[in-house]
This record gives C-alpha cells, sequence and structure tokens, in this order.
C-alpha cells in the first residue's frame, strides 16, 4: 500500500513570513507590514516558483510580496525561503489574486508588479478567471504609482494576442517594447530572473512572450 507523504507543520520563522490579508487592512499602506522600509513589488501567482524569492535576495533595498491561492504552494513557498535564507524584505500572501489586489492595495502604491505566466484558462466558461484581460490589467494599472513597471510573460500565443489587445485599451500603461506588442527575450538579460516555467518551456522549444510597460502620470 502506498504511504501517503504528509507535509510537516510550518517552524515558527516560516510562518513569521506570512502576511494575512487582514493586516493589510489594518495598514494604510502594505509596505508597513515589514520590518524595514523601501519600495513594495508585487508579484501575483507565484506557484512553487522561487523567482521572488531570488529577486528579493538580488535586490534587498527592495520590499517582494507574493500572492498564491493554493495553500500546498503557498506552504512550499514559505519553506523555500527559508530554505534559501530570504531576508524580511520578503512576505507571502495566501489569498485569492483578483479581490486581494483590489482590496489589499490603496492605488498608486505599487513599485512594480510581476504577472508570470499566469494559467491562461482556455475554456470558454473559465474565461472569467484569466488575469491578463482588460479588467485586471486595469486594476493592476490603478495601484501602480507612476513610473512603476508591470512585466508579463506567457507562452501562450493567444493568450499573448489577448493581453496585448487589453493593454492597448489602457492608457495609463506605456508600452517599453520600441512599438512591439512584446519582445521575443528578456529586455535587460542581466537582472532577468528565470522561472521554473520559463526554463521549461524554453528546452522544449516554445516562444516565450515578454511584455514590459511603465505606469504614466
Amino acid at each position: 500500500m502506498t504511504r501517503l507523504r504528509r507535509h510537516r507543520r510550518l517552524t515558527a520563522s516560516e510562518s513569521a513570513r506570512e502576511v494575512r490579508v487582514q493586516d493589510l487592512f489594518e495598514n494604510a499602506e502594505a509596505s508597513r507590514c515589514f520590518d524595514l522600509a523601501g519600495d513594495l513589488w508585487l508579484e501575483v501567482g507565484t506557484g512553487k516558483d522561487s523567482h521572488i524569492l531570488e529577486r528579493s535576495l538580488r535586490h534587498p533595498e527592495t520590499l517582494h510580496l507574493g500572492i498564491e491561492q493554493t495553500r500546498k504552494k503557498f506552504e512550499m513557498m514559505l519553506r523555500k525561503a527559508e530554505m534559501l535564507n530570504c531576508s524580511n524584505n520578503l512576505k507571502l500572501l495566501h489569498a485569492d489574486a483578483i479581490p486581494a489586489v483590489s482590496e489589499c492595495f490603496p492605488d498608486e502604491s505599487l513599485a512594480g508588479v510581476f504577472l508570470l505566466f499566469p494559467d491562461p484558462w482556455p475554456k470558454e466558461r473559465h474565461a472569467h478567471r484569466r488575469l491578463l484581460q482588460s479588467s485586471f490589467l486595469s486594476l493592476i494599472a490603478r495601484k501602480l504609482r507612476p513610473d512603476a513597471l508591470l512585466e508579463i510573460r506567457t507562452d501562450e500565443p493567444e493568450y499573448a494576442r489577448q493581453a496585448h489587445e487589453a493593454l492597448l485599451e489602457i492608457k495609463a500603461l506605456q508600452n517599453l517594447t520600441g512599438g512591439k506588442p512584446w519582445l521575443d527575450s528578456p529586455i535587460d538579460p542581466e537582472n532577468h530572473v528565470e522561472t521554473l516555467f520559463e526554463q521549461r518551456f524554453r528546452n522544449e522549444g516554445k516562444a516565450i512572450h515578454y511584455f514590459y510597460l511603465k505606469k504614466t502620470n
């Protein structure tokens, strides 16, 4: 008989990295949930990827918050953060992305947002769950402060086209890709942090679509 593997309980230090929705509601600025001051960068839908963890290590002067809806993946991220010895400039939030972004972050409070390989939800009945549509991207634009950055990556050509059409409707976001809808490679390779999905897709020969945008004043 196959034995079920059970995750151990989170340690106190792992649990201390979790920020709760109530914590964000009780603070006028999400950055107040950290023990540090700095610009706040948000990654929506971390999965179990280490992108936001590695970025927090590379940029200790800035604050990083990752949102993940699936509790199992969220707890894996807490454990990974501890294993990598991430600093207190990293926090993780277990929540549904759309209401969390809408309710937990003041307008013009974020220095940057990452939307990396979100689920394309290809079936029409699941269309309302897609993140790369005008309603959610407009919400993200509202939360970005002037000159803040939005980075999107996807391997799905149709999802990339949908995102491009949605972004054209949002006048507050300026495309940084020189007139192209997206790039085929990172805009700044030296500072680019590759995700696990990205590495896998590249090994499979899939094209990656990179979007880079800036919030206008």
